[in-house]
Protein backbone atom coordinates (compact mmCIF):
# COMPACT_ATOMS: atom_id res chain seq x y z
CA UNK A 1 0.00 0.00 0.00
CA UNK A 2 1.20 3.61 -0.72
CA UNK A 3 2.85 5.35 2.31
CA UNK A 4 0.24 8.14 2.06
CA UNK A 5 -2.87 5.56 2.67
CA UNK A 6 -0.76 4.38 5.89
CA UNK A 7 -0.44 7.52 6.94
CA UNK A 8 -4.27 8.23 6.67
CA UNK A 9 -5.04 5.17 8.45
CA UNK A 10 -2.60 6.34 11.26
CA UNK A 11 -4.40 9.61 11.64
CA UNK A 12 -8.41 8.75 10.72
CA UNK A 13 -11.04 7.55 13.63
CA UNK A 14 -11.28 3.60 13.32
CA UNK A 15 -14.85 4.45 11.64
CA UNK A 16 -13.16 5.47 8.37
CA UNK A 17 -11.06 3.07 8.16
CA UNK A 18 -14.22 0.78 5.99
CA UNK A 19 -14.17 3.94 3.61
CA UNK A 20 -10.26 3.94 3.59
CA UNK A 21 -10.13 0.79 2.39
CA UNK A 22 -12.90 0.91 -0.06
CA UNK A 23 -10.41 3.98 -2.41
CA UNK A 24 -7.49 2.17 -1.69
CA UNK A 25 -8.81 -0.55 -3.90
CA UNK A 26 -9.93 1.35 -6.72
CA UNK A 27 -6.76 3.21 -7.18
CA UNK A 28 -4.88 2.93 -10.55
CA UNK A 29 -2.30 -0.02 -9.40
CA UNK A 30 0.71 2.23 -11.27
CA UNK A 31 0.04 4.91 -8.27
CA UNK A 32 1.74 2.29 -5.86
CA UNK A 33 4.89 2.77 -7.36
CA UNK A 34 4.75 6.25 -5.59
CA UNK A 35 5.81 4.18 -2.23
CA UNK A 36 9.68 5.43 -2.65
CA UNK A 37 8.49 8.91 -4.22
CA UNK A 38 10.53 11.27 -2.75
CA UNK A 39 7.95 13.84 -3.57
CA UNK A 40 5.37 13.13 -0.91
CA UNK A 41 8.12 13.43 1.98
CA UNK A 42 6.48 16.57 2.68
CA UNK A 43 3.43 14.58 3.93
CA UNK A 44 4.26 11.35 4.47
CA UNK A 45 7.37 12.03 6.18
CA UNK A 46 10.67 11.08 4.93
CA UNK A 47 11.11 6.87 4.84
CA UNK A 48 12.80 5.64 8.24
CA UNK A 49 15.35 3.90 6.49
CA UNK A 50 16.70 7.05 5.05
CA UNK A 51 16.73 8.95 8.45
CA UNK A 52 19.87 9.79 9.89
CA UNK A 53 22.07 9.11 6.88
CA UNK A 54 25.56 10.07 8.06
CA UNK A 55 28.12 11.59 6.11
CA UNK A 56 25.50 12.45 3.06
CA UNK A 57 26.98 13.73 0.13
CA UNK A 58 24.54 14.55 -3.08
CA UNK A 59 25.66 14.56 -6.38
CA UNK A 60 23.77 16.61 -9.02
CA UNK A 61 23.65 14.83 -12.37
CA UNK A 62 20.98 16.94 -14.00
CA UNK A 63 18.11 18.62 -13.40
CA UNK A 64 15.79 17.00 -11.12
CA UNK A 65 18.58 13.76 -11.56
CA UNK A 66 21.39 13.60 -8.35
CA UNK A 67 23.11 10.78 -6.76
CA UNK A 68 23.80 10.25 -2.88
CA UNK A 69 26.60 8.63 -1.13
CA UNK A 70 26.18 8.24 3.21
CA UNK A 71 27.38 5.84 5.82
CA UNK A 72 25.27 3.01 6.38
CA UNK A 73 24.45 1.00 9.47
CA UNK A 74 22.76 -2.41 10.02
CA UNK A 75 22.19 -4.54 13.07
CA UNK A 76 21.94 -7.98 12.22
CA UNK A 77 19.39 -10.84 14.17
CA UNK A 78 22.03 -11.50 16.30
CA UNK A 79 22.69 -7.52 17.67
CA UNK A 80 25.92 -7.12 15.31
CA UNK A 81 26.65 -4.09 13.73
CA UNK A 82 27.51 -3.99 9.96
CA UNK A 83 28.74 -0.57 8.60
CA UNK A 84 29.41 0.86 5.02
CA UNK A 85 29.21 3.22 2.49
CA UNK A 86 25.88 3.83 0.38
CA UNK A 87 24.98 5.23 -3.40
CA UNK A 88 21.28 5.61 -4.40
CA UNK A 89 20.09 6.84 -7.99
CA UNK A 90 17.49 9.20 -7.49
CA UNK A 91 15.52 10.43 -10.83
CA UNK A 92 12.61 12.77 -10.54
CA UNK A 93 11.66 12.30 -7.14
CA UNK A 94 11.72 8.12 -7.58
CA UNK A 95 14.62 6.07 -6.29
CA UNK A 96 16.08 4.04 -8.77
CA UNK A 97 18.80 2.05 -7.53
CA UNK A 98 20.05 1.61 -3.88
CA UNK A 99 23.03 0.14 -2.97
CA UNK A 100 24.49 -0.61 0.52
CA UNK A 101 28.38 -1.83 0.39
CA UNK A 102 28.57 -3.90 3.72
CA UNK A 103 31.30 -5.90 5.40
CA UNK A 104 30.94 -9.80 5.95
CA UNK A 105 29.35 -10.03 2.47
CA UNK A 106 26.00 -8.51 3.76
CA UNK A 107 25.90 -6.43 0.92
CA UNK A 108 23.04 -5.90 -1.34
CA UNK A 109 20.88 -3.61 -3.11
CA UNK A 110 17.35 -2.83 -4.37
CA UNK A 111 16.48 -1.70 -8.41
CA UNK A 112 12.80 -0.22 -9.43
CA UNK A 113 11.75 -3.00 -11.94
CA UNK A 114 9.11 -3.01 -13.99
CA UNK A 115 5.39 -3.00 -12.77
CA UNK A 116 3.80 -5.51 -10.92
CA UNK A 117 7.29 -6.70 -9.14
CA UNK A 118 8.13 -3.52 -7.61
CA UNK A 119 4.93 -2.31 -6.89
CA UNK A 120 4.65 -2.63 -3.36
CA UNK A 121 7.66 -0.57 -2.30
CA UNK A 122 9.17 0.98 -5.65
CA UNK A 123 12.57 -0.83 -5.04
CA UNK A 124 12.17 -4.35 -5.02
CA UNK A 125 13.56 -6.51 -1.87
CA UNK A 126 16.82 -7.03 -1.14
CA UNK A 127 19.31 -8.26 -3.71
CA UNK A 128 22.51 -10.10 -2.26
CA UNK A 129 26.11 -8.72 -3.59
CA UNK A 130 28.23 -11.52 -4.81
CA UNK A 131 31.25 -9.93 -4.06
CA UNK A 132 32.85 -10.43 -0.50
CA UNK A 133 34.60 -7.32 0.04
CA UNK A 134 33.26 -3.69 0.70
CA UNK A 135 35.89 -2.64 -2.02
CA UNK A 136 34.54 -5.36 -4.37
CA UNK A 137 30.83 -4.07 -3.66
CA UNK A 138 32.00 -0.40 -4.46
CA UNK A 139 33.19 -0.94 -7.50
CA UNK A 140 30.40 -3.10 -8.48
CA UNK A 141 27.87 -0.64 -7.45
CA UNK A 142 29.89 1.97 -9.54
CA UNK A 143 29.59 -0.39 -12.13
CA UNK A 144 26.01 -0.84 -11.99
CA UNK A 145 25.23 2.63 -11.77
CA UNK A 146 27.27 4.23 -14.63
CA UNK A 147 26.63 1.22 -17.26
CA UNK A 148 22.66 -0.44 -16.11
CA UNK A 149 20.88 2.47 -14.27
CA UNK A 150 19.64 3.35 -18.49
CA UNK A 151 18.06 -0.25 -18.68
CA UNK A 152 15.70 0.69 -15.40
CA UNK A 153 14.90 3.89 -16.45
CA UNK A 154 13.54 2.64 -19.35
CA UNK A 155 11.39 0.23 -17.44
CA UNK A 156 10.16 2.75 -15.17
CA UNK A 157 6.19 2.59 -15.30
CA UNK A 158 6.74 6.54 -14.56
CA UNK A 159 7.05 8.24 -18.11
CA UNK A 160 8.65 11.05 -17.09
CA UNK A 161 11.60 8.68 -15.82
CA UNK A 162 11.50 6.42 -18.75
CA UNK A 163 12.29 9.71 -21.20
CA UNK A 164 15.48 10.75 -18.57
CA UNK A 165 18.93 10.79 -20.38
CA UNK A 166 21.87 10.92 -18.74
CA UNK A 167 25.04 12.44 -20.33
CA UNK A 168 27.65 10.00 -20.09
CA UNK A 169 30.19 11.95 -19.55
CA UNK A 170 28.62 13.76 -16.73
CA UNK A 171 27.68 10.19 -15.69
CA UNK A 172 31.29 8.89 -15.49
CA UNK A 173 32.64 11.67 -13.67
CA UNK A 174 30.08 11.40 -10.85
CA UNK A 175 30.70 8.06 -10.33
CA UNK A 176 34.73 8.75 -10.53
CA UNK A 177 34.01 11.04 -7.51
CA UNK A 178 31.41 8.97 -5.53
CA UNK A 179 33.84 6.32 -5.79
CA UNK A 180 36.80 7.64 -4.43
CA UNK A 181 34.11 9.57 -1.62
CA UNK A 182 32.70 6.02 -0.69
CA UNK A 183 36.32 3.92 -0.22
CA UNK A 184 37.85 7.08 2.54
CA UNK A 185 34.76 6.57 4.12
CA UNK A 186 35.12 2.91 3.94
CA UNK A 187 38.65 2.99 5.23
CA UNK A 188 37.65 6.21 7.77
CA UNK A 189 35.94 3.51 9.63
CA UNK A 190 38.06 0.89 9.95
CA UNK A 191 40.36 3.05 11.41
CA UNK A 192 38.01 4.51 13.81
CA UNK A 193 36.07 1.40 15.08
CA UNK A 194 37.71 -1.03 17.01
CA UNK A 195 37.49 -4.60 16.05
CA UNK A 196 37.84 -8.24 17.12
CA UNK A 197 39.56 -10.82 15.83
CA UNK A 198 36.51 -12.19 13.57
CA UNK A 199 36.40 -8.65 12.27
CA UNK A 200 33.04 -7.68 13.70
CA UNK A 201 32.78 -4.76 15.79
CA UNK A 202 33.65 -5.26 19.61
Amino acid sequence: MIRPIHHMKRILPESWRSRLRFISRRLPKHWFYLTNDRRLWWFTGEAEEMQNRMSLVRYDLQEGCFMETYFHELVGPDGTRYSGPAACLVVHGSDIMRFDCLEHSFGHYRVATPYPHGIRKGLVGEIRLPEKTVEEQIARAIFELQRNSSYYLQTHPRRKVRNTCFDEERLAAVCAEMKSKMLKKMLEDVKRSPRDSGGRRA
